[in-house]
């Protein structure tokens, strides 16, 4: 009869199958880490420079600039956005809670964070965005009309970025600004 001693052999598979879930977690973490490096560099950290009203398509208009001021991104919004924005802007308290005021209220109460929103994508000529909540360390990417997502930004003193996929099919660059006299 032949002995094997499957105690040593158990512990070796053990370990080696610790080793290579240690190997594959480590690479994932890089992989992860790279990955989010190129998002960040995709995209480009705006500001709300103002709010117009064009009388061409009667909609209000959200301007969006880079921190230069090299680029305005233009975003045609509702009213009833442009509204809560303006007040927001203009540091004035409706006197009722707005949906805004509401739903900044329930991500403080929940002690989550508005991490940033972030201009995704421009399809058809109709914007995408998204709103990155932390809840717990862990973040949630949710998406939002732009109007929506710049509204909350604004309450939740969040940053607002936008894709440069975004700002090259959109964005009006020094000398278009100057041809519209903005």
């Amino acid at each position: 009869m032949i002995f094997f001693p499957w105690g040593d052999i158990m512990k070796k598979i053990f370990f080696l199958e610790l080793l290579t879930m240690t190997f594959l977690v480590l690479l994932s973490i890089t992989f992860t880490a790279e990955a989010e490096k190129g998002e960040e560099k995709a995209v480009q950290e705006m500001e709300i420079k103002g709010l117009a009203f064009d009388q061409t398509v009667q909609s209000p208009v959200v301007f969006l600039t880079d921190k230069e001021q090299n680029s305005v991104l233009p975003i045609w919004i509702g009213l009833c956005e442009a509204r809560s924005i303006e007040l927001e802007l203009a540091g004035q308290v409706s006197p009722r809670p707005l949906t805004y005021d509401l739903i900044a209220a329930i991500i403080r109460t929940m002690e989550a964070r508005v991490e940033r929103i972030v201009i995704v994508d421009l399809r058809d000529q109709v914007f995408y965005a998204q709103v990155e909540l932390s809840v717990n360390g862990k973040v949630s990417k949710i998406d939002a009309r732009p109007s929506d997502a710049i509204a909350l930004a604004s309450r939740m003193n969040s940053p607002i970025f936008a894709k440069k996929a975004v700002l090259d099919k959109a964005a009006l660059l020094e000398t278009d600004k100057k041809k519209q006299g903005l």
